[in-house]
């Protein structure tokens, strides 16, 4: 992982026309501590990781594993989609029609508990009971 690492921040501190003292400027680190990294002799901590990662416009695993993240657009939209055909799935009891009080009571069940409040209020009935 060391190797790939130090390849790909070469490439990646180069192609965004970044010297090592720049790049070693903008993460408040020294020259020589860069040049480590790019050697392969030396590793950042994660939080320096994650600026790098930031500064170069890059995601982590294209930084440290030097690949594209496993995670694409066309993935994101699948998951998407499963999840709101799942979700009107789980909805679609909502949309049928109401056949007996069973079902009316588990759908508004509120509506109950919210008269027997309001009617209980309306002829005193002591409120320390709910």
């Amino acid at each position: 992982m060391a190797i790939q690492f130090s390849s790909q921040l070469t490439k990646l501190r180069e192609s965004n026309n970044l010297s090592q003292s720049q790049l070693a400027e903008q993460l408040n680190v020294s020259r020589q501590a860069v040049s480590k990294w790019e050697n392969g002799t030396a590793l950042p901590d994660i939080v320096c990781l994650v600026e790098i990662a930031q500064l170069l416009n890059v995601s982590l695993d294209k930084l440290v594993l030097a690949k594209e993240p496993i995670t694409s657009q066309s993935s994101i939209n699948k998951m998407i989609d499963a999840h709101l055909k799942e979700n009107s799935r789980q909805n679609s009891w909502r949309r049928q029609p109401i056949t007996n009080v069973w079902e009316f009571l588990a759908r508004y069940w509120w509506v109950i508990i919210a008269l027997v409040v309001t009617i209980a209020s309306m002829f005193g009935i002591n409120s320390n009971l709910f």
